[in-house]
């Protein structure tokens, strides 16, 4: 199973405040997530869940937190990061695609295989990080469109697509048991 990440990312990596919410308004780029996603696995950490009610209508989440009661109307509920990607697998995903936030993104990472991003050219002040991916591991470029900023969308952005070269030896067993934030 392709295990695979998707976000937007402002200059500094930046991909939220570090107080809930994504600070800018970009259809663009929500249309892409969209288009992506669609009928894929999503593994989420809760409070990005919480913050995206009603977005997974036809999506299947896997909610990763450590609360060991914690349960959702829709989709499933991992305590670690492994467990995760086994009720993915054993659900017959082909692909789970990795939604943030911040913490989730840095366990992740080492089990990903691609990464979709969107770089939007913006400074935008914000404590919630993607994880310095580019020194994580050797990537190839599969695409890369540029687009303006217009009437819809305030800042101009790529959205990229990336492949792990080499896979990396996860070594030690990582495992996330906390929150995205």
């Amino acid at each position: 199973m392709k295990v695979s990440m998707i976000s937007a990312i402002a200059h500094g990596r930046v991909i939220g405040t570090g107080h809930g919410g994504i600070p800018w308004h970009l259809p663009r780029d929500v249309k892409h997530f969209r288009n992506y996603t669609r009928g894929k696995f999503l593994l989420i950490g809760r409070h990005t869940f919480e913050e995206m009610q009603g977005w997974f209508s036809d999506h299947y989440p896997i909610i990763l937190t450590r609360q060991t009661d914690y349960t959702a109307e829709l989709g499933s509920v991992a305590n670690t990061m492994e467990g995760a990607m086994d009720l993915a697998k054993a659900s017959g995903a082909g692909e789970l695609v990795v939604c943030g936030g911040a913490g989730l993104y840095h366990s992740a990472l080492p089990y990903a295989d691609e990464l979709i991003l969107t770089l939007i050219d913006a400074g935008i002040e914000g404590t919630a990080l993607f994880p310095d991916y580019e020194n994580a591991a050797k990537w190839e470029t599969l695409s890369d469109e540029a687009f303006s900023a217009d009437k819809d969308n305030n800042h101009a952005m790529r959205i990229v697509h990336l492949r792990r070269l080499h896979p990396t030896a996860l070594g030690a067993k990582e495992v996330l048991d906390g929150e995205t934030r």
